[in-house]
């Protein structure tokens, strides 16, 4: 099971909350969360490649290995776009994250492109 710690943006947020839950889906492979919220042609550019349709994006979060904690350091909205950031540990590695989502629409209910940095 993953660590998972929370930021403390969130708080009255539900925009800052569902980019925190998007964050966290694509690294603990929640692709059945991700499948409800995800256009059918979203964009997920990530290090290393980009994934063009929704279904490539579930198939690339599935090829993901899970971590063994995530911690989300700071998550912020506005309007259609939200970002968030953080540090993950796989085994002995750890890794800087940083995920831009953008919503289809102010209502956040709907993701057409994230753009994804690791390092």
């Amino acid at each position: 099971m993953v660590q998972v710690n929370r930021s403390m943006d969130c708080g009255n947020s539900p925009k800052n909350k569902m980019v925190e839950h998007i964050a966290i889906a694509l690294d603990t492979q929640d692709t059945d969360f991700l499948s409800s919220i995800l256009d059918s042609e979203a964009v997920w550019s990530y290090v290393g490649g980009t994934a063009t349709t929704s279904e490539a994006i579930l198939d690339q979060v599935g090829a993901v290995n899970k971590p063994t904690s995530l911690t989300v350091d700071h998550v912020m909205s506005h309007g259609k776009v939200g970002a968030v950031n953080g540090n993950v540990k796989r085994g002995k590695s750890e890794q800087r994250f940083c995920h831009v989502i953008e919503f289809t629409s102010v209502k956040c209910n709907r993701v057409c492109r994230i753009e994804s940095y690791s390092g």
